[in-house]
């Protein structure tokens, strides 16, 4: 997860926004003028990607609603991780892909869980609970600024590397799959999914939000090794 504020990430584009506008008018209208413009458009650069970044993130996911009562099993299996653990319960959405995989975006009032058909077709009800309560047990850790990081990387395009580099951390990333076996006391289970993933097909490579799933496009190099994150299971 990013290891810096979902504000600070904004501002990385509004400041560009603000010197851009800012030297495009200051020699054709009154500097006072200018500046006044250039903090405009950059507070509502910096508002838009904030409001709208799980919009955003979804869609860089490709992930669509997941309809009431098609997969009841998933939708029993959050609603019992979150009152076990007073996590507020997510929308859920799905991804159509025969990957096996997961991501959480949103902020702390607004959730948004997405799992993928492989996912919900490939795992046992151990490991679907297991991948389950590793995105769950994300929330309210690095999220927003994760979510914002897609909405930003979109708009300071070439930057977006230089970005990720900077302050996405892997640590935090690995980290994630010991939190959710804490949930589900059941280390094995996660591995399991893990190594059921790594064995198929990745999802499709988008590099804006390949950090937000749990295990991504093999070429991506975001995540951390995934032989190395299942061996750290085993050994737990």
């Amino acid at each position: 997860m990013p290891s810096v504020a979902p504000r600070a990430l904004v501002a990385i584009p509004a400041a560009i926004a603000f010197l851009v506008v800012l030297l495009t008018l200051v020699f054709v209208v009154p500097p006072l003028l200018a500046l006044a413009v250039a903090i405009i458009v950059a507070v509502a650069i910096g508002w838009f990607l904030l409001a709208r970044s799980s919009t955003l993130a979804l869609a860089a996911l490709g992930a669509e609603p997941l309809e009431e009562a098609i997969h009841p099993r998933v939708e029993s299996l959050v609603e019992s991780i979150c009152a076990s653990f007073g996590i507020t319960e997510p929308l859920l959405y799905s991804v159509d892909t025969d990957a096996i995989d997961a991501a959480v975006v949103g902020s702390a009032d607004d959730t948004r869980l997405v799992i993928t058909r492989g996912a919900l077709d490939k795992l046992d009800r151990l490991e679907l609970e297991a991948v389950v309560a590793r995105e769950l047990s994300l929330f309210g850790n690095g999220i927003q600024a994760a979510t914002v990081m897609v909405a930003v990387g979109k708009v300071v395009g070439p930057l977006r590397a230089t970005i990720q580099d900077r302050f996405l951390d892997g640590r935090r990333l690995a980290r994630a799959d010991v939190d959710g076996v804490q949930l589900t006391r059941y280390p094995p289970a996660l591995a399991t999914a893990l190594e059921k993933a790594r064995a198929g097909a990745a999802v499709e490579h988008d590099p804006v939000s390949c950090h937000l799933w749990m295990v991504g496009p093999a070429r991506a190099g975001v995540q951390p090794l995934l032989v190395e994150r299942i061996d750290t299971l085993r050994e737990l």
